[in-house]
C-alpha cells in the first residue's frame, strides 16, 4: 500500500504538470527538520482532488510497517494548489526517510564524532515515470547554520544551499554535503575568565600559606617565651 500511494501521487504531479521542493532544515547535528511541498498549477488540478492524497498517510519512513506518519495540508496560493508534507526528524529515523529514499535509493547519511556527511549516491529516481511522464521541476535545499566543510550545491545563498533538478541531470545528478558538528561549548570558560579563576585561587593559596606560615611562627615564639 505504501509503495502504491508513493506511485499514485508521483503519477499525478507527473501527469499534470508540478513543481517540487524538497527541503531539509538542519537546526544541529541530531534535528533534521523536512518538508516537502508539491504545487500543482489550479488549471490541471481540483483542491478536493488533492484532499484523497492528503487524507492517504504516508508513512515517515520505508521502514516495513511504520507507524508514524507525514504532517500533511493543502496550501491554496494564487496560481497552485501546493501539498505539504512535513516532518521533524532525528538523526536515525532520518536515515531512512520515505521521500528520500524513495527519490534517492542510494542515500548515505554518516554521522561521526566530528562530521555529518550526506551523499545521495547517483540519480533522482522520482524525476521521470516509466511511461516518460516527467516532472517541470525539482529543486532541493538544505538550511543550516552548522558550518559546511564542503559541498556540490548548484547555488548558495547564505545558509541555502540548493540543487537543481532537470530532464538533463536527474540521472546522475548528486546530492553532497558535509556539515561540522556543533559541540557544545557552553560550559566551557573564556580564556579570560579562566585567567582571572586562575589569579583568584593561586592568590588563596597564597593567603592561606602566609597564615598558616605566621601561626606557626607565633607559635614557636610562644614556646620559646615559656
Amino acid at each position: 500500500m505504501k509503495k502504491r500511494l508513493l506511485f499514485i501521487i508521483c503519477f499525478v504531479f507527473l501527469l499534470t504538470g508540478c513543481d517540487v521542493d524538497y527541503n531539509i532544515t538542519i537546526n544541529n547535528d541530531e534535528v533534521f527538520d523536512e518538508k516537502i511541498v508539491l504545487s500543482f498549477p489550479k488549471s490541471n488540478m481540483r483542491q478536493n482532488d488533492l484532499l484523497i492524497y492528503q487524507q492517504n498517510k504516508t508513512p515517515i519512513s520505508v521502514i516495513p510497517d511504520e507507524t508514524k506518519f507525514y504532517n500533511s495540508e493543502i496550501v491554496n496560493s494564487n496560481s497552485s494548489y501546493d501539498l505539504v508534507y512535513t516532518y521533524e526528524h532525528d538523526i536515525d529515523s532520518v536515515k531512512s526517510a520515505y521521500f528520500i529514499y524513495n527519490c534517492y535509493p542510494q542515500m548515505s547519511i554518516v554521522n561521526n564524532d566530528e562530521e555529518v556527511v550526506i551523499n545521495s549516491g547517483d540519480g533522482f529516481a522520482c524525476f521521470k515515470g516509466d511511461d516518460g511522464l516527467k516532472a517541470d521541476s525539482v529543486k532541493i535545499n538544505i538550511t543550516t547554520e552548522l558550518n559546511v566543510i564542503n559541498n556540490n550545491a548548484d547555488e548558495v545563498v547564505g545558509n541555502v544551499y540548493t540543487w537543481y533538478i532537470n530532464d538533463s541531470n536527474y540521472q546522475n545528478k548528486t546530492v553532497e554535503i558535509t556539515l561540522e558538528k556543533a559541540f557544545q561549548i557552553e560550559d566551557v570558560l573564556p580564556q579570560s575568565e579562566a585567567s582571572y579563576l586562575t589569579f583568584i585561587i593561586v592568590a588563596v593559596i597564597v593567603l592561606v600559606a602566609l597564615i598558616i606560615i605566621l601561626f606557626v611562627k607565633h607559635k614557636a615564639k610562644k614556646n620559646n617565651n615559656i
